[in-house]
């Protein structure tokens, strides 16, 4: 039986040259991941933190004589009909969506206090243990109340309860089954995207938890902590982050968020995926690479929900190509995974935070104390020192947060100091380096086919506070009639590449 707590092993990062993050967006562990052991058992006596037939929800309802009960809604895979009790409604056709759950259901902090503790309002410096028991009625309540209402004809809540299964994730459910997969990486704040991608560059929000009223951190980050060395000599340090469009204008939301990033001095480190293919092919990767999926438009392949995840799974398809047939992938750590869970079920309960200024910390948005981490994410590690099938955790109380990225770069790139109490606290991922020397095994991944291009005619939050964040710092106006993603590429393009 083989120890899935496993101790840091910082000989092992010495063997690490390029440490590469692909961030996707809004799913939690058990929608894409939950079921990946279903039908076998893990490698080596090893313990997956999965999903069972017997996990449930409560829906408040009323019977026909119009009297409230509770209803339990059972978890069930992407095209089973739901089940009522031990009953499965097998005679009915329950199709398989790759876009759910659709309407993008409600994520911010307090609906995930909902979700956690069915209480949208929780203690502060003594929460109490969650339960993870308030997502279908969360659901429910953000489609009739929350910020996009859908009137008298919401979707059914009890699909919040719905995941996909290792056949609907090709490419994520191989690379997990084949490397590391670390089902205890949780979101740094349990709440929405942008102080979530906040925790990853800075190990900060600045105390904000949700993306509105400020969508801009101006915190340090891990970028100006390497250029800083680099300014200091260390020609061996590079970084770049590279956005996932080709179409000539790139749009890059992690320079648009981060306002310390924004100087023009960094123009040279901002590229399009396109130059990241390249780069791996050339064996030329930067010390530390941060990727980002297109947010928007036609080619929209972020996996935010309501998004057809196919056109996700072929992103992770080609970046995972061009890093395993680099001349530099013995040399290379590749992470892949999301920014916060996105308000889909979860059955975890998130563990207590060290907050980024020490405890008790100081209170933030809410009164948020960022002394709590958000719910389970997606996340897989591939390099080839990792053994196959490993289902990795790190030793001790602290389990893997974004900012586990941090401190594995400070760690393998000999970095001193640290950006916060966050990422100080963190373990790296040093402990998933098992194996002395390298595998040659590698799978190939296949994606499912891809459908027809939707461009969704609802803005997402990203969507806007980017729109919002760029016209504050551009003065560049969205056209009446224009869309949000072609002002965004248009905008971001017109102030970062054509200044006059």
């Amino acid at each position: 039986m083989t120890d899935q707590y496993l101790k840091p092993n910082p000989e092992a990062l010495k063997k690490i040259k390029h440490i590469v993050v692909l961030m996707m967006e809004n799913r939690s562990f058990d929608n894409l991941l939950g079921w990946l052991y279903d039908e076998q058992s893990p490698p080596d006596g090893q313990h997956f933190e999965g999903l069972s037939d017997n996990m449930w929800n409560p829906l408040n309802n009323i019977d026909t004589d119009g009297i409230p009960f509770t209803e339990q809604v059972f978890v069930r895979k992407n095209g089973e009909a739901p089940r009522f009790g031990p009953r499965k409604l097998k005679e009915l056709n329950y199709p398989v969506k790759m876009n759910y759950p659709d309407p993008d259901p409600g994520e911010g902090y307090k609906d995930t206090n909902h979700q956690l503790f069915e209480h949208y309002n929780v203690a502060l410096l003594y929460p109490p243990e969650p339960t993870n028991m308030g997502f279908v009625n969360n659901y429910l309540n953000a489609q009739l109340y929350g910020t996009y209402s859908f009137g008298d004809t919401p979707t059914d809540p009890r699909n919040i309860m719905c995941c996909y299964t290792p056949e609907q994730t090709p490419v994520l459910s191989t690379l997990a089954m084949h490397f590391a997969v670390c089902d205890h990486w949780h979101c740094s704040v349990p709440s929405q995207t942008l102080p979530n991608r906040d925790f990853i560059h800075a190990a900060t929000s600045t105390g904000f938890v949700n993306n509105k009223p400020t969508a801009d951190c101006d915190a340090l980050t891990i970028y100006q902590v390497i250029q800083d060395n680099m300014d200091k000599g260390r020609n061996d340090l590079n970084w770049g982050i590279y956005s996932g469009t080709s179409d000539g204008k790139q749009f890059s939301l992690t320079r648009t968020i981060m306002t310390q990033l924004q100087d023009p001095e960094y123009d040279d480190h901002f590229h399009g995926i396109e130059q990241f293919y390249a780069d791996a092919k050339a064996g030329n990767l930067p010390s530390y690479s941060f990727l980002e999926p297109q947010f928007s438009g036609p080619l929209q392949n972020d996996q935010h929900p309501a998004q057809d995840i196919t056109p996700g799974e072929h992103l992770m398809a080609k970046i995972y190509d061009s890093v395993v047939n680099s001349p530099a992938f013995n040399e290379t750590l590749l992470v892949i995974t999301y920014d916060e869970h996105g308000g889909c079920f979860d059955h975890v309960a998130p563990p207590g935070a060290t907050p980024p200024d020490g405890y008790p910390g100081t209170p933030g948005q809410d009164g948020f104390l960022f002394n709590r981490m958000g719910i389970r994410v997606p996340a897989v590690v591939i390099n080839p020192h990792i053994r196959k099938g490993l289902i990795g955790r790190p030793s001790g109380y602290t389990p893997f947060d974004h900012t586990s990225v941090i401190k594995t770069v400070y760690n393998c790139f000999d970095l001193p100091g640290h950006l916060t109490e966050r990422d100080k606290a963190a373990p790296d991922l040093s402990c998933l380096l098992t194996l002395n020397d390298p595998r040659t095994d590698f799978p190939t991944v296949n994606p499912l086919p891809l459908g027809e291009p939707v461009d969704m005619d609802q803005n997402n939050d990203i969507q806007t506070h980017s729109a919002e964040v760029l016209h504050k710092i551009s003065g560049i106006k969205r056209h009446p009639d224009e869309k949000v993603h072609d002002y965004l590429h248009r905008a971001y393009h017109q102030h970062f590449h054509q200044k006059q």
